[in-house]
């Protein structure tokens, strides 16, 4: 199959990567960004407007009116103590260089910002802006851009042999170029439970950050249902260097555009989403697209921001549950759906934008990412174990309840009061050997009842006691 080419004038990309953090460590983290010349974002502080974004200005009144005010607040707040949404931003405008060893291709870069925002339950995303502006490319260049970019630690053959080239350094993988180089004062509040691997995180599906870009075309070009296609799939070149599409029928490329393309601007714009990217593509002049870019860089990726982090909370819930030791964490489980309950009724709801574009957008978001599935799958998950450890506590309680009803009936039955009456005088213990049959019953139940019930006792404090010092180490 012959792949249509198209050529892209402008390029403005955008990468998530998701990280967890300790709750605990929340101020240490956010006073080390501060020292390290973050800024704290703020809708009130308008001077931040131009400072991330390359030649853009994001209005910070736009984002204000864009939520609803449920979860506006919780999205900007004024104050860095507050529990929501905390976004530290730094400007770098670094140019760099993107070398692929088997294909022999380079592409110039820059990195114009980063954000590291703290979000609530101890997630966080890492937001890396970039842009390719310096020259056209072709379609396939800049997929392949985003293809290699995007790779955190390269495992597959598809994702090996890239380089980035830095005037203060080289690296070989985008974990080392963002940890080793532009914050690696923040590698040490990162929760992974592999060195050098991403695996403990539940978020990362493949490894690989979620991209979101901007692309212009040349003006009127004609934007055809491959090329859609190939923004969906993230489909750049091969190893080699070849154009590459990962279908070539025409019938399954015309269905899938038509599931994922936002055509409200067609036949001069689309924006296609999948769960691995979401992407805007243009034929309209750089003079025409100035307030979509903006939007893109702002209410669009705070759209896209707020829906991966939900994306991101699910899936987290989802590895805890799948982890907890059947018959052994009652409490975890009351944990988890105390943090759902949490998370439901603060941060999750199914509108969150003013605007009919936005919410057409966000329609996609949930769609592709999954997000109503896997809201219902989770809830009803924990439910399920709670009722199920529910009725197992339940029978535990009604044989202990069992059990200590008999100890009483027995020793009513045998009079054991003559047996305790005996015993006030030390010198008496002498006489058990002189025990009928029925007083050993009598004793031997007492003893027993009194052992069963100081176990019980311990148990219970020390269950209490575990489960403080467990919500200690989680807060």
């Amino acid at each position: 199959m012959d792949i249509v080419p198209l050529t892209i004038k402008r390029a403005y990309m955008t990468f998530l990567f998701p990280f967890a953090y300790s709750e605990k460590n929340r101020q240490k983290i956010s006073d080390v960004l501060l020292n390290e010349g973050f800024s704290f974002f703020t809708l009130n502080n308008t001077s931040l407007e131009d400072a991330f974004y390359g030649d853009m200005t994001i209005i910070h009144e736009e984002l204000a009116q864009f939520f609803y005010p449920f979860l506006e607040d919780k999205l900007f707040p004024n104050e860095m103590n507050n529990p929501d949404f905390i976004r530290f931003s730094k400007a770098f405008y670094t140019q760099g260089a993107l070398h692929l060893q088997e294909s022999q291709i380079n592409y110039d870069y820059e990195v114009m910002s980063i954000d590291v925002t703290l979000c609530p339950f101890g997630n966080g995303i890492i937001t890396v802006r970039t842009n390719i502006t310096d020259q056209s490319h072709d379609l396939s260049d800049i997929l392949n851009f985003i293809h290699y970019f995007r790779v955190l630690e390269a495992k597959l053959r598809e994702e090996k042999g890239a380089c980035h080239h830095f005037s203060f350094g080289h690296c070989s993988s985008m974990s080392e170029l963002l940890f080793k180089y532009f914050i690696p004062y923040l590698k040490p509040f990162l929760l992974h439970q592999q060195d050098h691997s991403y695996e403990g995180l539940p978020f990362f599906e493949d490894e690989r950050m979620f991209a979101s870009a901007y692309l212009i075309a040349e003006e009127e070009a004609k934007i055809i249902p491959e090329h859609l296609f190939r923004l969906g799939q993230v489909d750049g070149r091969t190893p080699a260097g070849k154009p590459f599409i990962s279908s070539t029928n025409p019938s399954y490329i015309s269905n899938y555009v038509q599931e994922h393309a936002h055509a409200r601007w067609a036949p001069n714009s689309y924006i296609i989403t999948s769960s691995q990217a979401q992407i805007t593509i243009t034929n309209r002049s750089f003079a025409k697209c100035t307030h979509s870019i903006q939007e893109f860089m702002g209410t669009h990726y705070y759209n896209l921001f707020i829906h991966y982090f939900y994306k991101m909370m699910l899936l987290k819930l989802s590895y805890e549950y799948s982890e907890i030791k059947w018959g052994k964490d009652k409490q975890v489980v009351n944990e988890l759906i105390e943090l759902i309950t949490k998370f439901s009724a603060r941060y999750y709801f199914e509108e969150v934008i003013v605007r009919t574009e936005g919410r057409e957008i966000a329609q996609l978001l949930r769609k592709y990412f999954r997000i109503n599935e896997h809201y219902v799958e989770t809830k009803e998950t924990l439910n399920s174990l709670y009722r199920t450890q529910e009725e197992q506590s339940d029978n535990r309680s009604n044989n202990l309840l069992f059990i200590l009803t008999v100890f009483t009936v027995v020793s009513g039955i045998y009079g054991m009061n003559l047996v305790i009456e005996g015993w006030k005088d030390s010198s008496d213990f002498d006489s058990i050997g002189s025990y009928t049959l029925f007083e050993w019953v009598a004793f031997i139940t007492a003893l027993s009842g009194i052992g069963l019930s100081l176990v019980l006792v311990c148990f219970t404090a020390v269950k209490a006691l575990q489960n403080t010092i467990r919500r200690f180490k989680k807060n």
